[in-house]
């Protein structure tokens, strides 16, 4: 038919332009003719093709218009595909859109914000439809997905804000002018009868009152705020204030901390205040070995970051604010320091990187030197907000009950004896048998759990509150190190003791839901410091694990025991607050 005519048609002509007799004007009529009827042909083609492809491209089959428009795309990129996580930049360049905007949508050629063309044509094909999918249970896919993500969860809006905003969070904190710690705050905080009694230059800086009112120094306001249970209050501004200043302020000084069996230096910023230097040792993915001592393991300065965060979201609020940071060794360390331990071991390496290794019990030698891991002099650290001055703020330093041996062949006294006899002992010794420091305690084996910080031998507290203070959160560069070990022996207090504070148990639950979930609150909290990430995904998930054994443990009491027998009272008042138990 259509086609047989074509060949006729074709055939006549080329005998034509064959023929030596036939005139030029009848050659140029017919090859005229020639290009029309070729030109028809093509044309009729095209729109049959055309339509055949438009009704292929089913978004459910995923094939025909859509494998062209990507194949055009490839080309337009130089051969590479601009779908996918690794080209949103593109994908915003040429759409002009949010790169969250559906790939699918962009990979069959239709852009974004554009209704699909192909719903009409496919209420008009005849095309038979696929059939339907079998129905996949999408709870327990989500289950599986969030117990072994390797990779950050997509999640709308802030956890942290929604965490925060939560009335666990929001307890109002009764502090009375004897809670504060420093005199200066004291006064600030006192009536006019009260400033009467507060004798002002004995034990600060400030010999006037005027001094105290005009202070605009964030790191000096911070501690003003430091009470006998928090070292800041949960809205301070100071808190961003000091992160700030740790990350940017200009290093004036520099000197070794004495003691100790890892390098640490202490640093004087341009505003005056004191930070604490650990330096890079390992990168984040490497973990201790399994045949490693806890006491034997390097100290990691993404630990202590890590740490000061966990301490906010479980609002401890004991560990100082601590931020990470680029330093410079030469400029930064070498040229700000006069401490000539320091300085004589500074050297070049091999590979030209500016080195160094400081003086101290173990790990200060050429074997464990501290070198610049970009750009020759470039170090990645941690630097901790300093605490008062001792002269002004004297702290105790207390040994914890549980400390460990630390001896490759001894074990400690309560590793050896009865769980539950051991923790009757220590809650008839004072100063555990009154008064807030047992449950101190108990926060604080939560908090190392978590961590899986085993090097927890003393604690400090401010001696100006006596024995009722809160532990001060210090020294949890040993944290961290491992992600598929959980040390069960750190939660000895709890398990043996079936005791946790109710309001610490009240969070824990918070935590273990999905719009709370504690990796995911950690991941936003620190995604804001400057040498962020601060931990690897396998760390992350393994605080949603180890929170989850915390819980059942304490279930676990709760059901032997009786509530009442195990959840300690404490200042806060949460008897008004409902908290939903997690999902199983």
């Amino acid at each position: 038919m259509l086609k047989d005519s074509f060949r006729i048609i074709i055939r006549v002509l080329c005998s034509f332009f064959r023929s030596e007799t036939m005139k030029l004007k009848a050659r140029l009529v017919a090859g005229g003719l020639f290009l029309t009827l070729v030109t028809c042909g093509v044309l009729v083609l095209n729109g049959n093709l055309r339509v055949a492809v438009e009704f292929t491209a089913d978004p459910a089959s995923g094939q025909g218009a859509g494998r062209a428009a990507q194949a055009a795309e490839a080309s337009r990129y130089g051969g590479k595909a601009a779908f996918g996580p690794g080209n949103k930049k593109l994908l915003n360049e040429e759409y002009g859109v949010n790169s969250n905007v559906s790939l699918s949508a962009m990979s069959s050629g239709q852009h974004p914000n554009l209704k699909s063309p192909e719903k009409g044509l496919q209420k008009k094909s005849n095309v038979v439809e696929k059939p339907p999918s079998p129905t996949v249970d999408h709870k327990q896919l989500n289950n599986n997905v969030q117990k072994n993500r390797t990779s950050p969860p997509r999640y709308a809006g802030s956890k942290l804000k929604i965490l925060l905003r939560h009335p666990l969070y929001r307890i109002p904190e009764r502090v009375s002018t004897s809670d504060y710690l420093l005199k200066p705050a004291r006064w600030l905080h006192a009536t006019p009868d009260e400033r009467k009694y507060i004798k002002l230059g004995e034990n600060s800086e400030e010999e006037k009152s005027e001094d105290i009112l005009n202070e605009k120094k964030p790191w000096r306001l911070l501690q003003f705020g430091i009470t006998r249970s928090s070292l800041y209050g949960r809205n301070d501004p100071n808190v961003e204030r000091v992160l700030d200043a740790l990350r940017t302020q200009e290093v004036t000084y520099v000197e070794m901390k004495p003691g100790g069996t890892q390098l640490k230096l202490f640093m004087e910023l341009a505003d005056t205040s004191i930070g604490m230097f650990k330096p890079w040792r390992w990168p984040r993915d490497r973990e201790t070995p399994p045949d490693h001592f806890y006491f034997t393991d390097y100290e990691r300065h993404n630990a202590e970051i890590a740490a000061y965060h966990l301490d906010r979201v479980l609002d401890f609020r004991r560990c100082p604010p601590v931020s990470g940071r680029w330093f410079n060794v030469t400029s930064e360390i070498r040229h700000k320091s006069e401490d000539d331990k320091l300085l004589r071991t500074f050297f070049v390496s091999p590979v030209g990187n500016v080195c160094f290794f400081g003086d101290c019990s173990y790990y200060c030698n050429t074997e464990h030197m501290i070198c610049a891991t970009r750009d020759h002099h470039m170090l990645e650290g941690s630097l901790a907000a300093y605490l008062p001055r001792w002269q002004e703020a004297p702290r105790k330093t207390w040994k914890h009950p549980w400390k460990r041996s630390y001896s490759r062949v001894k074990k400690a006294e309560w590793e050896v004896v009865d769980g539950e006899a051991f923790c009757r002992e220590v809650r008839n010794t004072p100063p555990y048998d009154t008064g807030r420091k047992f449950g101190d305690l108990l926060d604080l084996a939560v908090y190392d759990f978590l961590m899986g910080n085993m090097d927890r031998h003393h604690y400090e507290t401010f001696k100006a509150f006596g024995n009722n203070s809160a532990p001060l959160h210090l020294d949890q560069g040993r944290a961290f190190g491992r992600t598929t070990h959980d040390e069960l022996s750190i939660l000895v207090p709890i398990s043996s003791c079936c005791s946790i504070r109710k309001s610490t148990w009240a969070r824990l639950q918070l935590l273990a839901r999905e719009e709370y979930r504690l990796s995911d609150v950690m991941r936003e909290s620190m995604q804001s410091d400057p040498i962020a990430p601060i931990l690897t995904e396998p760390h992350l998930l393994a605080l949603d694990r180890r929170l989850r054994i915390i819980l059942n443990t304490v279930d676990e009491c709760i059901t032997k025991k009786g509530a009442e027998n195990v959840l300690l009272e404490d200042q806060e008042h949460i008897e008004n607050i409902l908290i939903p138990k997690p999902a199983q």
